[in-house]
C-alpha cells in the first residue's frame, strides 16, 4: 500500500475560524448594531489603495448576531447562545485566511470600518467578568476613541485590540481547517483554497463577483426547508 502525498498548506493559505462572544452593555442592542450596520456597509466597499481589499482580509463567510440578556437564542429548543448575566451579547463568526492580526488589521485600511469598531468600543461592557480586569492595557475602556486622543482607537492600540478580541474568541487561530488536532472539528474541502487565489483564478471573477457595489445585483429564490410534521 502506497504511503499518501503530504501536502504542507503555508501558513498565509490556512482557513481559520473566529467565533466571537462579545460582552454588551445591557439595553444597547440597537446602538451596538448601528455601529455593525456601519462596519458591514463599509465592508461593502472593499476597495483601497492597495487593491481589491477581498483578497487582503481573505473573509469567506461571517455573521453577526446579537442577543439581548436573559433571552434564548429563538428558532431552536435549546438555550443556544447565551450572554454573561447582567449584559448583552454579540456574537461574531467569519471563517479567514492566514493570521489572525494580519486579517484584523487589513480592515483599518478602510476609515468607515475603524469608524464603526471605535464606535462599539463604547458599548462593550467588561465589568464584573472574572479573570477581566476591565480597566487593564487590554480592555475595552482603556482602546476605546477618547476625545481628543490622538493615541486612543483601534488602530492606535492593535495589538491591544487583538488580544480584547482573542478574550471573547472561542476559535483557535493557531487550529487550521482541516488539522484534525485541535479543540473542534474544523473541516474544510479545499484546503489552502483562499479568497484571493478564488478571485484571482476564477474565469472572470471581477465580473461575477465585483468589488465595487451597484455592478452587479443578485437574486436568492427561497430554498425549502425539510418537511418535518
Amino acid at each position: 500500500m502506497s504511503t499518501p502525498k503530504v501536502i504542507t498548506v503555508p501558513i498565509t493559505d490556512q482557513q481559520h475560524l473566529l467565533f466571537l462572544f462579545i460582552p454588551l452593555k445591557k439595553g444597547f442592542l440597537t446602538h451596538a448594531m448601528g455601529e455593525v450596520q456601519k462596519v458591514k456597509e463599509a465592508a461593502a466597499l472593499l476597495t483601497a489603495p492597495t487593491g481589491d481589499l477581498r483578497k487582503t482580509t481573505g473573509v469567506h463567510y461571517f455573521t453577526i448576531y446579537a442577543q439581548a440578556d436573559g433571552t434564548h437564542t429563538p428558532g431552536i429548543p435549546v438555550p443556544g447562545f447565551q450572554s454573561y448575566p447582567g449584559k448583552d451579547v454579540l456574537v461574531v463568526m467569519s471563517i479567514y485566511d492566514g493570521q489572525f492580526d494580519d486579517y484584523i488589521s487589513s480592515f483599518f485600511k478602510i476609515e468607515q470600518i475603524v469608524d464603526g469598531l471605535d464606535g462599539l468600543l463604547q458599548f462593550i461592557d467588561e465589568e464584573g467578568i472574572p479573570g477581566v480586569d476591565p480597566d487593564g492595557p487590554t480592555s475595552a475602556k482603556f482602546i476605546k476613541k477618547k476625545e481628543n486622543d490622538e493615541n486612543s482607537g483601534v488602530v492606535k492600540n492593535a495589538a491591544a485590540f487583538y488580544c480584547l478580541l482573542m478574550r471573547y474568541n472561542f476559535g483557535d487561530p493557531v487550529f487550521s481547517a482541516g488539522d484534525k488536532k485541535g479543540k473542534y472539528v474544523f473541516g474544510t474541502n479545499f484546503p489552502g483554497l483562499t479568497v484571493a487565489k478564488i478571485i484571482d483564478n476564477y474565469p472572470n471573477a471581477d465580473k461575477v463577483w465585483p468589488a465595487v457595489p451597484g455592478e452587479v445585483s443578485y437574486n436568492f429564490p427561497k430554498a425549502q426547508k425539510p418537511d418535518c410534521e
